[in-house]
């Protein structure tokens, strides 16, 4: 009880102190012992975070002391038990540490040097070049949509605006949904997936590329809701994806492209280099 109470007051101390003021070294040379290993204040410390209360100050050393003295039997057992031939990871630590430092640099070297500028016209060249690895999975669409409560006032404006093809109407159309709570969608430069407007319309469609093609505008009712649906573009599926919908795509695959060619020329120029200050060399067998 009294070395708990000077551990529960310890960890009090601590919380108060800033972590570089804090110093424990006439509080307790450490804090739990397992086997040959001790676990230092210093350590504790490191993880209460600043102006913890007591409670929870006390709560994670308590925790983390238990945690830290589970793990060391655990791993003096293992230690204890597994034959020696099971231990040997030297290897598999060397070639962990080699991936990291690795990683570490190439993605310092990317990051400093990468050029990640593109123009329109790489864009358009990778896509002209590339088409088959763009074809499409699923139908799109280009299509505005809204939902309205079937008591919604002004009907008679709202499907003059709906089937106007002017941009200030579009912008009316916005307005109006806006004013009456109805859901809607009006982006109609943006592609979207026919399935994903179907998440959200409940079009009654048995065939989706006949639907399509004639590229319908309806409006029907379902439960008490309105629906006004029309469709002003489409591409089927299996067919090549419009760029637009592809763009970031080309782009991340432009970019990754470049990282490899950047990374690749790195290595062989550190290679060479290497090689001309006889840094490293071949050691072959003449005799």
């Amino acid at each position: 009880m009294i070395r708990y109470a000077l551990i529960a007051c310890s960890i009090l101390f601590l919380a108060c102190q800033p972590k570089e003021e804090a110093s424990t070294e006439h509080v307790v040379d450490g804090v739990a012992r397992a086997y040959d290993k001790t676990l230092t204040w210093e350590e504790l410390s490191a993880i209460i975070p600043d102006q913890s209360s007591e409670e929870d100050s006390i709560m994670l050393a308590e925790r983390y002391i238990n945690d830290w003295l589970k793990l060391q039997v655990m791993l003096h057992t293992a230690e204890t038990n597994l034959p020696e031939e099971e231990k040997k990871f030297e290897q598999e630590l060397e070639n962990y540490r080699n991936t990291l430092l690795t990683y570490a640099y190439e993605n310092t070297f990317v990051q400093q040097r990468l050029d990640t500028n593109l123009t329109e016209a790489e864009v358009n060249a990778y896509y002209e070049q590339n088409q088959e690895i763009f074809s499409l999975n699923d139908y799109i669409v280009k299509v505005k949509f809204c939902i309205l409560a079937k008591d919604t006032p002004k009907l008679k404006r709202f499907r003059k605006l709906f089937e106007s093809e002017e941009s200030e109407d579009l912008v009316k159309l916005e307005q109006f949904c806006v004013d009456y709570g109805a859901s809607y969608y009006v982006d109609v430069e943006e592609w979207m997936y026919f399935e994903d407007l179907l998440q959200q319309v409940p079009l009654e469609v048995y065939n989706v590329e006949s639907f399509l093609k004639k590229k319908p505008s309806t409006e029907f009712e379902k439960s008490d809701k309105m629906y006004f649906v029309s469709v002003l573009d489409y591409k089927l599926k299996d067919g090549v994806s419009p760029i637009d919908l592809v763009e970031d795509q080309i782009r991340n695959l432009i970019i990754n492209k470049r990282k490899k060619e950047l990374l690749t020329n790195m290595r062989e120029q550190l290679y060479k280099d290497a090689l001309a200050r006889n840094e490293v060399e071949k050691m072959t067998d003449n005799e």
